[in-house]
């Protein structure tokens, strides 16, 4: 039994742990050997940058409230494009350089101004408190209120020959 080889533990100095101000704060402390080591003191690090995305979308954009609360500048090039149609489910709005265009969830254009001319067209009522134009033309110039140059009248008209005549001649 003389193979059996008995292990004894080594006695070891306590080493205090460095604390800042010690000469020896971040450096290896021990023997040569197998060395303990301290924590580095770490350097300050400053807080980033804001992002430009998320400031701009704070101070404009209430998303709590859902209100729009600075001026935004539209891009020349693109369109926007509000909801999406879905059959059945939901309509949509178009707005682009060629004009403004509304879907109903039918599918059927309810608004539809023409950018190019200036035509509009409207499948539902119009209504105002009041209009203010010269010149009102209904239908293909078979009815015409006339308000310009200080004249008021209403001309009815049959295949383009004035039939009626209500105010006074120009």
């Amino acid at each position: 039994m003389d193979d059996l080889k008995i292990y004894r533990p080594e006695e070891m100095d306590d080493i205090p742990f460095p604390q800042e101000g010690d000469a020896q704060f971040g450096s290896t402390i021990g023997s040569e050997g197998g060395g303990t080591y301290s924590p580095q003191k770490t350097q300050d690090i400053p807080f980033p940058d804001p992002r430009i995305a998320h400031e701009v979308l704070s101070r404009s954009i209430n998303t709590k409230s859902k209100k729009i609360l600075q001026e935004f500048q539209f891009t020349v090039q693109g369109a926007i494009q509000i909801g999406e149609y879905q059959p059945g489910v939901s309509g949509d709005i178009r707005i682009s350089p060629a004009g403004i265009v509304a879907r109903n969830s039918l599918g059927n254009e309810t608004i539809a101004i023409d950018g190019e001319n200036g035509d509009a067209v409207f499948a539902g009522r119009i209504q105002t408190g009041a209009i203010i134009s010269g010149r009102v033309i209904v239908g293909d110039n078979t009815v015409v209120i006339d308000g310009e140059n200080g004249i008021p009248r209403i001309l009815l008209y049959n295949d383009g020959i004035p039939q009626i005549l209500i105010g006074r001649r120009a």
